[in-house]
């Protein structure tokens, strides 16, 4: 669904409830903040950036955080999937073509990375009463939220054909435009952290990305191929910014998703 809006203009008659009142859980002693980390350009630096901070999350070093920031392109793969057969060798062709291979720590399946995606991240102590489907919900409600703002209607649900589906993407039309994952790590509830992962495709060449995804497979022997008109970017979805550059959009969503997130967790 779209509707005419001013590209520029945050419409606060689309805010919510702060997320406390809904997800009352999330509710800790130490405050909530928000990381904006400078630009990474090493890929595996990149990939290791959100396990830092689930380690620091989980000793206590930092309290509970919520990180906006980009990667350099790459395809980041499960730990499942680097074990695939032919591997080292589709992660040297790839390289070379632009697209290194990064191994990440949550679930899932392959996803690229890279300009014109944002990753969000929500990292905070594990709570007794948690599930992995409140993790889901709370960063799906945040996104949707965003979505909103730009008059989009987006609805969790799996999108066949679309890379790395699952029961949480966030699509609009049926098309995938947000994609989830988590990540639980520590045994001692003393010292143990969660991490909730969303990737939004805001401007990217889903034809090039979903192709290189399909490449690894084939030359890894997966049978597993997917269909770039099953994803979708959020510059497809609007009607107006097609005058905007690139780096002018992506950072206007980032500053949007940023006030959005210091609203919704009163920080």
């Amino acid at each position: 669904m779209r509707e005419e809006f001013s590209f520029f203009k945050y419409s606060a008659r689309m805010k919510k409830p702060p997320v406390t009142e809904l997800f009352p859980l999330v509710h800790f002693d130490r405050p909530w903040q928000l990381l904006r980390p400078a630009a990474i350009t090493d890929p595996v630096a990149s990939i290791r950036f959100d396990d830092d901070l689930l380690q620091r999350v989980g000793s206590g070093e930092l309290g509970p955080s919520l990180c906006i920031r980009q990667g350099p392109q790459s395809l980041a793969v499960t730990k499942r999937e680097s074990r695939m057969p032919n591997f080292a060798l589709a992660a040297e062709t790839l390289a070379l073509q632009g697209w290194p291979l990064v191994v990440r720590s949550s679930g899932g399946s392959c996803v690229p990375q890279g300009p014109g995606i944002i990753n969000l991240s929500l990292i905070h102590p594990r709570l007794k009463n948690w599930t992995l489907e409140d993790g889901y919900r709370l960063v799906c409600h945040l996104l949707e939220g965003l979505l909103a703002t730009y008059g989009l209607h987006a609805e969790t649900g799996e999108v066949p054909g679309s890379f790395c589906d699952g029961r949480y993407n966030l699509q609009v039309g049926g098309q995938k435009l947000v994609g989830t994952a988590q990540r639980w790590a520590g045994s001692n509830r003393e010292q143990a952290a969660i991490l909730v992962h969303a990737c939004l495709l805001v401007d990217l060449d889903l034809d090039a990305a979903t192709s290189q995804i399909n490449h690894l497979y084939r030359m890894c022997s997966n049978p597993l191929q997917f269909d770039p008109a099953a994803c979708t970017s959020l510059r497809q979805c609007l009607e107006n910014p097609a005058f905007v550059s690139p780096d002018v959009f992506i950072t206007e969503v980032e500053e949007r998703l940023a006030r959005l997130l210091l609203e919704s967790f009163a920080i």
